[in-house]
């Protein structure tokens, strides 16, 4: 390991057991504060939609890869690419918070999927990402803070906001095309470069809309706690799209915080405080942290099932 690498690292564990702290500190320091759930049918049907939700962000996020996957010209089924996909995303709680990447590229060689293409699958996934976060979070900084914020650009309106949405959907080509037009001696070292390339239209249509749809999810189910768990008052869907969208992305870019533990916590609680007061959203962090686990433990078994029916059946065969 080289003394550079070597130094991001301490960073990126300093950051995340900084974030860890220093929500565990509110933790304590709200202790006294912090509301109970009241477990009357509507908070049960909202723990089982947020776990679903949950879930269901999970497999959308698979079944983008999936697709991407494709546009690489390789075949493969849909359930088996999903269940690699899930029991490979367990690995996001190992420190580090790179297993799941390094899971899925070591799985899907063993479905014959050569490494490089794997490698620019999580490149562009990874741009993807940032680039419908980023869109989101702007639409919602839009529609709840213009007007109310001191520092909020002036002449920033709707159409430049749309604008820039579309712009930012249009990161991953900006990137894949930046990218391949770096020096030689640097693409060299990246064994992924002869893959990349930009996704065709209807892919990226379709992986855009499906990661949208996957913030969207996480914003329902801090609606859905925020109401039901604790009475706060009621959060527009958009604007909690974007708050978690900002959260997930901070810890999803983070190495150090395995799972973005901390990081997303953190990050909502500076959010949501304004709206639900800080014990509130120190719980909502914790509901939501539980709910999450919950799903990948769920995604992780039937991924895990899949497989075994699927080598089950291919022994047959």
């Amino acid at each position: 390991m080289t003394r550079w690498r070597l130094c991001q690292r301490l960073a990126a564990w300093g950051i995340g057991t900084v974030a860890i702290l220093f929500f565990l500190q509110r933790v304590v320091a709200n202790a006294s504060a912090m509301p109970h759930i009241a477990w009357d049918a509507r908070a049960f049907v909202a723990a089982a939609a947020t776990v679903g939700l949950a879930l269901a962000s999970i497999y959308l996020g698979a079944t983008a890869w999936w697709l991407l996957v494709i546009d690489q010209g390789i075949r493969r089924p849909w359930r088996r690419l999903v269940s690699l996909f899930t029991i490979s995303q367990f690995g996001k709680y190992l420190p580090g918070n790179v297993g799941q990447f390094v899971g899925r590229v070591v799985m899907a060689r063993g479905v014959d999927i050569p490494v490089p293409a794997t490698l620019a699958t999580l490149v562009t996934e990874t741009l993807w990402n940032v680039g419908t976060g980023l869109g989101v979070s702007a639409l919602a900084a839009y529609a709840f803070l213009d007007g109310r914020a001191p520092w909020w650009p002036r002449g920033l309106d709707g159409a430049w906001l749309c604008a820039l949405f579309v712009a930012l959907l249009a990161i991953p080509w900006l990137g894949i095309a930046g990218t391949r037009h770096l020096p030689p001696r640097l693409l060299n070292r990246f064994p992924a470069a002869a893959h990349l390339r930009p996704p065709t239209f209807g892919v990226a249509a379709r992986v855009s809309l499906l990661f949208l749809a996957n913030y969207g999810c996480m914003g329902g189910a801090l609606c859905m706690q925020a109401a039901a768990f604790f009475g706060a008052p009621a959060i527009p869907w958009l604007e909690a799209a974007g708050f978690c969208a900002i959260a997930w992305l901070a810890g999803y870019l983070l190495p150090g915080a395995p799972a973005g533990l901390g990081v997303r916590e953190g990050v909502l609680l500076a959010l949501l405080a304004p709206t639900t007061g800080e014990s509130t959203a120190i719980a909502l962090g914790i509901t939501l942290r539980l709910g999450a686990t919950i799903a990948d433990i769920m995604a992780f078994a039937a991924g895990w099932l899949m497989r075994h029916l699927d080598n089950r059946q291919h022994k047959r065969g």
